[in-house]
């Protein structure tokens, strides 16, 4: 069974009129991601690798927890770790690392919660 690794409770203020801007950065080399985020509507970006996609205004994020589900892997055989950022407004919000010899295809999820600034 693949391990998870949840963080929970994180927070990103933002405006109701500000665009929020989500990141997937490869920290460690030969990382292999796919990531999903389930937003309030209909709109739930997906992002294959490294890249930004946006979430929506600040206004359209509020009242529910913004869920980021990623499915990762590191097939390179010298790199010892996992280490990925997940930026917002290309603010760092969470930089997640394991080891490889923990899990070498780890689940990552995120819930956050975007409260007014």
């Amino acid at each position: 069974m693949r391990k998870t690794y949840r963080y929970k409770d994180l927070e990103f203020p933002v405006a109701d009129d500000e665009d929020v801007q989500f990141t997937v950065e490869f920290v460690s080399d030969g990382n292999m991601v796919q990531t999903v985020v389930n937003t309030p509507g209909d709109n739930d970006p997906e992002i294959d690798g490294e890249g930004t996609k946006l979430l929506g205004k600040g206004a359209d994020l509020r009242g529910t927890q913004t869920i980021c589900f990623s499915d990762a892997a590191n097939p390179v055989p010298n790199e010892d770790h996992i280490r990925i950022n997940f930026k917002i407004n290309d603010k760092l919000l969470v930089e997640h690392s394991n080891e490889k010899s923990e899990e070498e295809r780890p689940y990552i999820v995120l819930a956050i919660k975007f409260p007014t600034v």
